[in-house]
């Protein structure tokens, strides 16, 4: 939730308990009526503050359901249904897709505090890095996904070196090892034989 609807709310939950607390210290000498006028605002400002919480919490599941909460990169699941879509569009007005797999290599050396910082300074060099086209994603524990719609092999290369060059030169001690496997998309193969020929290309690096 948002720092802005979180004030919002809290005022309202404010507003009603100081409306209550006028209420008790008027009963004994206010009309039955209006009691009953102040309840009933009490109720709506609650609704109110119910509806609009609900609001913001459904966003917030809905972000969460996309992105990986401490990369800040989209999540595994987010780059499958992509991957789906994409491979069909690619197939289909025969363009070059790549997928670049970055494995962090000695990510199990560090406790996991350490780990979290590795994967937050990673992940946020990805963001300021790739095109926005590109479909970055923390696709395992280790493993970072980018997924290059209208890329061929050499330009995805071109992009590994790239990445890489300011990979190695990030400021993270102690010195982090990655390893990058690029596969290009194939007529002959669907989405999920795609992938499998990428993890087993990963597998494959050591």
């Amino acid at each position: 939730m948002s720092l802005k609807n979180e004030f919002i709310i809290k005022s309202i939950i404010y507003i009603v308990i100081a409306i209550s607390m006028i209420a008790t210290y008027l009963s004994l000498n206010t009309s039955q009526n209006i009691l009953v006028y102040i309840n009933i605002t009490n109720i709506l400002l609650l609704i109110f503050a119910i509806v609009f919480y609900k609001k913001d919490l459904k966003k917030h599941f809905i972000i969460n359901s996309i992105y990986d909460t401490q990369t800040k990169l989209y999540n595994r699941q987010y780059f499958l249904a992509e991957l789906a879509t994409t491979y069909e569009r690619a197939i289909r007005y025969k363009s070059p897709l790549s997928i670049l797999m970055i494995s962090i290599k000695n990510l199990d050396n560090f406790n996991t505090k350490e780990k979290n910082n590795i994967l937050k300074e990673v992940g946020t060099f990805m963001l300021k890095h790739t095109r926005q086209s590109d479909i970055v994603c923390r696709y395992d524990e280790d493993k970072i996904a980018m997924l290059l719609p209208m890329t061929d092999y050499i330009h995805a290369s071109i992009a590994k070196d790239r990445l890489k060059n300011y990979l190695l030169n990030l400021n993270i001690n102690p010195v982090i090892n990655y390893s990058f496997s690029i596969v290009q998309n194939s007529e002959d193969e669907s989405a999920d034989e795609f992938l499998a020929r990428c993890i087993e290309t990963t597998l494959d690096i050591v």
